[in-house]
């Protein structure tokens, strides 16, 4: 009984085949100038392992570099609005953009949602953790960061978007909106099947500032006391300048 057993077992790891990804950006450097309108991003996939690739379901994350965000909250007085105190959000990423065949929550469990950060909803993000605030007050802020980073086009999930090709080949087109900050991103391909996670691979991609922008923005991050002082300097000139245009 025991031999029958283990030539079952070996049978049948000898017929199984593990289902495997590979992606590639057609694009590892997106350019960003002064006229920079956003971009569309091409990835190239390929699935083996599988007798029929186009059965599985595809989630694909593209995560920005960490980025500095403040929310307030508008308060009222004397009939008038106005902003509160700034709160920091921490941990997040400047872009977040989610491309599934279909609604994640169709696709993963919630365990495996979390794990792998499959949508915005699922980010470690903290809001300000040195203020003394309550937790329904955090969750308030940070709700309000998803819903704003939504709208600017900055925290997004797409149902589509990925196209099944020839045989084990497919291509995920993602469009990165006009306000993508600069720096090295995370894109990682997760491949799943009845709500398990059977596959995954990553890529990374730079978006670099070019030309007069970039001399900007390397002077204000290389020398930032130099580039207050000048921005001082240039509006001075610039009053000025327009006073005398008044008087004339």
């Amino acid at each position: 009984m025991i031999k029958h057993l283990l030539v079952i077992l070996v049978m049948m790891g000898a017929t199984a085949k593990a289902a495997e990804i590979e992606v590639a950006l057609t694009e590892d450097l997106i350019e960003v100038d002064t006229g920079f309108a956003g971009a569309r991003l091409t990835l190239f996939g390929a699935v083996t392992g599988l007798e029929d690739p186009a059965s599985v379901d595809i989630v694909s994350v593209i995560k920005g570099p960490e980025a500095r965000f403040e929310v307030r909250q508008m308060r009222k007085k004397n009939l008038i609005w106005s902003p509160g105190p700034a709160h920091a959000i921490e941990n997040a990423p400047g872009l977040y953009l989610t491309y599934a065949t279909k609604p994640v929550g169709d696709i993963a469990p919630l365990p495996l949602q979390d794990e792998h950060r499959l949508d915005a909803d699922h980010l470690d993000i903290a809001v300000d953790p040195h203020a003394p605030t309550s937790a329904e007050t955090i969750n308030l802020y940070r709700s309000a960061f998803l819903t704003e980073a939504e709208e600017l086009g900055l925290y997004r999930t797409h149902v589509g978007g990925i196209d099944f090709k020839k045989g084990a080949l497919f291509t995920i087109t993602a469009r990165l909106p006009a306000n993508t900050p600069v720096g090295e991103y995370d894109v990682a391909v997760y491949l799943f099947r009845n709500g398990e996670l059977i596959g995954a691979d990553e890529t990374a991609l730079a978006v670099n500032r070019v030309g007069l922008e970039r001399r900007i923005y390397d002077f204000a991050h290389q020398r930032p006391v130099s580039y207050g002082i000048f921005c001082v300097a240039l509006s001075l000139i610039a009053g000025w300048a327009a006073s005398l245009a008044f008087r004339k």
